[in-house]
Parts: structure tokens; sequence; C-alpha cells
């Protein structure tokens, strides 16, 4: 069953954030993940949210999704992903 890694991005620093992005895609791929997409809210119609952007990635279990996050490949980005922006990381299944 496929789950999914969604993340809620508040960009603090968008060099660093691009700086991120530019290499997450990479650590995504001995996982088999994949960007299913990224977006900027435009509006809303219900709550506020201090977090206007998301990712939604797809993987083919939970068990390999936390392997990607606990893997060195991934962690190594943390520091920088961290200079960029508050995230929120959850996996739905």
């Amino acid at each position: 069953m496929a789950v999914y890694v969604i993340g809620q991005i508040n960009i603090k620093n968008q060099d660093k954030w691009q700086e991120y992005k530019n290499q997450v895609a990479d650590t995504l791929i001995p996982y088999g993940g994949k960007v299913l997409f990224r977006g900027s809210q435009i509006d809303s119609f219900v709550g506020v949210t201090e977090y206007p952007d998301v990712v939604a990635i797809e993987f083919g279990t939970a068990d390999i999704a936390k392997q990607w996050y606990q893997s060195k490949e991934y962690q190594s980005l943390v520091e920088v992903r961290e200079k960029g922006a508050d995230i929120i990381l959850h996996v739905y299944g």
C-alpha cells in the first residue's frame, strides 16, 4: 500500500531552501520516492496556516519512507533544510 509523506513548509531563507530542493530529489531515488506535487497556498476556504507551501511524496510503504528519512543522504541535508525553512512532515497511508 502506498504511503504519502506530506510536508508543510514555511520558507525562511529562499537561497537555502533552493539549495535543499536542488539536492533532496536525489535522496528519493534509492527508495522509489516520487514527488507528486509541490505548491504554494493561493487561497483558504477554512482556517489559517503559517506553513503556506506543501509537498507530497509517494513511497511504496511506511517502512521505506522511514528508511529514506533516516538515510545518511537525507540526514546530511537537514541542516540546510532547517536554515531554509520550518517544516512539518507527516506520513499518511
